[in-house]
């Protein structure tokens, strides 16, 4: 089973391969930058950090993707590879993240306009029925949240197109969105494990990040971890590296047997 397999191969690459946790590392620090201000007391400079690591994550992302294909492959992975990789497809990868993310924001404006249309249906049905405008109000987030993961689950392999395939910007979301709609059931399948599994992963983040909020402890956690910034932020960097170094492993390997299976055609090779 290729969802099962992919598992197992980004395991077993993660253990060969140790130097995807630098990789992960990178990314784990990253992560943290949007929690600088709390330690350096200035939205201005975290902001900055923050946007500045919007521009440096291509770059590392596209390393990491052809070093864990490397790796899982059985070829090389040193530090020179993974900036070789990052150096020749970051400017692709920038453009995809921007398109990815613009992508993303104009469906979550097209569909909630049409979800405030519904909205604004069920108040009125509130003032008729209360329980339907309640029921009616739930299904059009309900729609919503599920048009815009559909979406998400369509266009999520583009990174990997451009790093393996070297796919143009615009034909990453193609060859994506084509392995999708020729892989849908495997591809449901893979999307709701990475996402339930990441998540379970990062639930101490979670937490981390629930106390780092203006909210007083006990109304976020039911007891007081009492831990400081300063103790948290390694603690987030930690988990983030791990968590990213494995689950993008895991990524590239299922896109690996994907693509095994869905060659791209001479002419478009």
């Amino acid at each position: 089973m290729v969802l099962v397999s992919a598992f197992r191969d980004g395991s077993a690459a993660l253990r060969a391969n140790p130097i995807l946790l630098v990789a992960g590392l990178l990314v784990g620090a990253g992560s943290q930058l949007q929690y600088l201000d709390q330690v350096v007391d200035s939205p201005l400079v975290s902001a900055g950090a923050s946007l500045g690591w919007l521009v440096v994550f291509p770059f590392v992302l596209g390393g990491f993707i052809g070093t864990a294909r490397a790796a899982i492959e059985g070829t090389d992975t040193s530090i020179r590879q993974f900036v070789t990789t990052a150096r020749t497809h970051y400017v692709r990868l920038l453009s995809a993240t921007v398109a990815f993310l613009l992508i993303i924001l104009g469906t979550a404006i097209g569909i909630g306009t049409v979800g405030l249309v519904f909205g604004i249906g069920s108040m009125a049905l509130a003032s008729i029925h209360e329980v339907a405008g309640f029921i009616g109000g739930v299904v059009s987030v309900i729609v919503w949240l599920v048009s815009l993961l559909v979406v998400i689950m369509f266009v999520q392999f583009y990174d990997a197109a451009i790093v393996i395939e070297e796919q143009s910007v615009t034909d990453s979301f193609r060859r994506s969105i084509g392995l999708v709609r020729a892989n849908l059931t495997s591809v449901v399948g893979f999307s709701l494990m990475w996402t339930l599994l990441v998540n379970l992963f990062f639930i101490p983040e979670y937490l981390v990040q629930l106390t780092m909020t203006d909210a007083a402890p006990a109304e976020v956690l039911p007891v007081d971890l009492g831990v400081p910034v300063a103790v948290l932020l390694p603690v987030g960097i930690g988990l983030s590296a791990v968590g990213f170094a494995y689950f993008y492993t895991v990524y590239t390997a299922y896109y690996l047997r994907l693509i095994s299976d869905a060659p791209l055609p001479t002419d478009a090779a």
